[in-house]
């Protein structure tokens, strides 16, 4: 199956290359944007070590010195949605530019190894944390770029590999520090430890992971990442027509949880929960309105379990994280 044959499959709802570009239909900017979340907070704002976003990694090193924001290391600067002309995938597809976010962690030179290895390790986990087939994800041999060393983060297709993430070592950063007296010596003794991931191509491996499981015709992908994380379905007695109260109670449901941010569609046909890769399906029918049990169904396991409204956002926002 060729790249081009899975972009079919996966439909421009989500995303298509058009004229060396990733362009997204309505699902896939959500997904785009689940994707970018997911990073900053595992990247930014979860790390033991301090992380400062930055636009220019010398002018915050700067101000960071200047207030004695620098002292304990390691410290990360990262840098959000920018976009990288540089070539990645060109055997697979020309692309003009990808969004790229960026983390650049300042680290002790004794130290710097031993985290070397530890982010290829932690990033490598991320990606296998969001994918449906983990393995997919690796670590490419290393290599020499500009003479330092490069790790690659690959996901593998049988229409070739897909570069999600790259891994540089610096082993000497003097010139990006404010040359001072007191700082020339200092400089030397750290090292930085740079993790660029491509958010438009990690959707794209991440949604061709999703449609090319083995035995299977559907499509799943992490409910972190999904672009809706719930749909309702009614289910109707037999010969029922009336069904404005179920009608009411459902839009009750879909109230509630998009006030504690669980984003929801509503949708009467199977098609669109097929196309929109909706993890989970709440079911209700007359017995709910007595009673207040629903029943969801994760589309990833088949499972149905019975849960009552007032523990529904607990339930969607543990197994959505």
């Amino acid at each position: 199956m060729s790249l081009e044959a899975v972009l079919r499959a996966i439909s421009p709802h989500f995303v298509n290359l058009s004229e060396r570009i990733l362009a997204y239909g309505p699902q896939g900017k959500l997904l785009l944007r689940n994707l970018e979340e997911h990073w900053f907070a595992h990247c930014v704002t979860m790390p033991r070590h301090n992380v400062f976003p930055c636009d220019s990694i010398a002018d915050t090193l700067q101000l960071l010195r200047s207030n004695s924001l620098d002292d304990q290391l390691p410290f990360a600067l990262a840098t959000l949605a920018a976009m990288s002309k540089s070539a990645w995938n060109e055997s697979l597809a020309r692309v003009s530019s990808h969004r790229i976010v960026k983390v650049n962690v300042i680290v002790d030179a004794s130290e710097s190894k031993s985290l070397l290895h530890k982010k290829q390790r932690e990033r490598k986990v991320w990606w296998r944390k969001l994918a449906q087939c983990p393995s997919r994800f690796v670590l490419a041999e290393a290599r020499k770029a500009r003479n330092l060393d490069v790790t690659e983060i690959e996901a593998q297709f049988p229409f070739g590999n897909i570069t999600v993430e790259t891994i540089t070592y610096y082993p000497g950063i003097r010139k990006l520090y404010p040359q001072t007296e007191g700082s020339k010596d200092n400089a030397a003794d750290v090292h930085m430890i740079e993790h660029v991931a491509s958010l438009d191509w990690g959707c794209l491996a991440l949604l061709c992971d999703s449609h090319m499981l083995d035995k299977s015709t559907s499509a799943y992908i992490h409910p972190k990442l999904s672009p809706y994380k719930t749909t309702f379905q009614i289910e109707k007695q037999q010969n029922e027509t009336d069904v404005e109260d179920l009608n009411r109670f459902v839009l009750y449901l879909n109230n509630t949880l998009r006030a504690k941010g669980i984003s929801t569609i509503l949708t009467n046909t199977e098609q669109i929960v097929e196309m929109c890769l909706i993890p989970f399906v709440v079911s209700v029918n007359r017995t709910s309105l007595k009673n207040g049990i629903v029943h969801v169904k994760n589309r990833s396991t088949t499972l149905k379990e019975a849960v009552h409204i007032s523990d529904l956002v607990k339930y969607i926002t543990l197994r959505s994280s």
